[in-house]
């Protein structure tokens, strides 16, 4: 009975197994524009196909997310039976051996010369003998089956250990999307209650927005740009691959420096960007680059949007901004790998992307704007010294 219900549970894996690599695939074509990098948003009508946009994506990934959980807690029933039929199993096997290792015993106690006398027919006490034998040898295979069952079990209980921790990112990484979703819903509805659902009113709050934007650039590039100058090479590590991991996945948009893009955008009055910026669809997990302390957690509305910083062991800080989300707390030790926060387009951003930044610890500090909340500011460094 147990068997049949574990085919079910096999024959319903595989059938969510197929709908989520099909839903997986319908999503490839948004997945490929979303890394693209795009001009900003001119009319209101354009920002609200974005936000329109970005709300599709965000519920598509919460649909897979429902299936993906669904597939993980039948995957998790089946372990769990299958583990109960083989704990089962060695129960059963284990009174078997008990029952032979009785048996044995009492035959031990007449030696082969009793035995002889016992049975006037040799053949009787040949199949009394081989009878011993067989017992013994029986004892042996019972014996192997159950180390061979408990190795298997034990390999059943990693495996249930592990789909349950799944479960458990899964279903934490449902609620943050679900999170990113309301907010989406929210960023959307503010906008056309401020403009009124008016283009006019929207180029004046867009041109307003730009000025700031501008000014809130030019400010830091002026603070940072003195403490480039001042970098104690002492301080931080080598350029060596690896000394940072890849903060998310996605396609490179922008490198550092004056690139192509900065010196041909208004985004960019003094041209340079510091910070690499990584496209990819709106609720990409974001995780730390080496294993640190979370230093802050702010928001810095005409910059960065939603930004963390984290303090590592060697010298060096990394910023992760324009976040829809962030999932850390100040004073908290992160994993490299671990999930800090998800992809957004807070702040000045033309599109969902990350923009990472890495900065000499001893040179980063946050500063309070009267326009742009918080800002992080520091020497910083070219990401690429460091990623792999």
């Amino acid at each position: 009975m147990l068997a049949g219900e574990i085919d079910v549970l096999k024959n319903q894996i595989d059938e969510k197994a197929k709908a989520i690599q099909e839903l997986k695939q319908k999503e490839g074509e948004y997945q490929a524009a979303a890394g693209h990098a795009h001009k900003q948003a001119d009319t209101l009508e354009e920002v609200v196909t974005d936000y329109n946009q970005q709300i599709r994506g965000v519920e598509s990934d919460i649909y897979i997310k429902q299936q993906e959980i669904a597939a993980t807690t039948l995957k998790i029933r089946q372990k769990e039976l299958a583990i109960f039929m083989h704990e089962a199993t060695i129960e059963r096997t284990k009174g078997y051996i008990a029952a032979v290792l009785r048996e044995i015993h009492e035959n031990d106690g007449e030696q082969v010369s009793e035995l002889i006398f016992k049975y006037e027919d040799f053949s009787e006490f040949f199949n009394q003998m081989e009878y011993r034998y067989l017992l013994q040898g029986e004892l042996k295979l019972q014996l192997e089956e159950i180390r061979k069952l408990k190795l298997q079990v034990e390999g059943e209980r990693e495996e249930l250990g592990n789909q349950r921790a799944e479960l458990k990112k899964l279903k934490k990484d449902f609620e943050a999307h679900n999170i990113i979703l309301d907010s989406q819903r929210d960023q959307k509805k503010n906008l056309l209650t401020q403009t009124r659902n008016t283009e006019w009113r929207y180029k004046e709050l867009l041109k307003d927005t730009r000025e700031k934007q501008a000014a809130i650039q030019r400010e830091i590039f002026e603070l940072e740009d003195r403490l480039r100058q001042s970098i104690d090479t002492a301080s931080i590590p080598q350029p060596r691959s690896g000394v940072l991991g890849w903060p998310t996945e996605g396609l490179l948009t922008q490198g550092y420096g004056c690139t192509k893009f900065a010196k041909t955008s208004s985004a960019y009055p003094t041209c340079f960007h510091n910070g690499i910026d990584i496209g990819a669809r709106y609720g990409t997990i974001v995780v730390v680059a080496r294993a640190g302390r979370v230093v802050a957690v702010r928001s810095a509305p005409y910059a960065y949007g939603k930004w963390i910083a984290v303090e590592h062991d060697n010298g060096l800080t990394t910023m992760y901004a324009h976040l829809s989300l962030q999932s850390v707390n100040v004073g908290q030790r992160v994993d490299r790998g671990e999930i800090i926060g998800y992809m957004g387009s807070t702040g000045y951003s033309t599109g969902s992307h990350l923009h990472f930044t890495v900065y000499t610890t001893n040179s980063f500090s946050t500063k309070s704007s009267k326009i742009a909340g918080t800002l992080p500011i520091g020497a910083t460094i070219n990401p690429f010294s460091y990623l792999p």
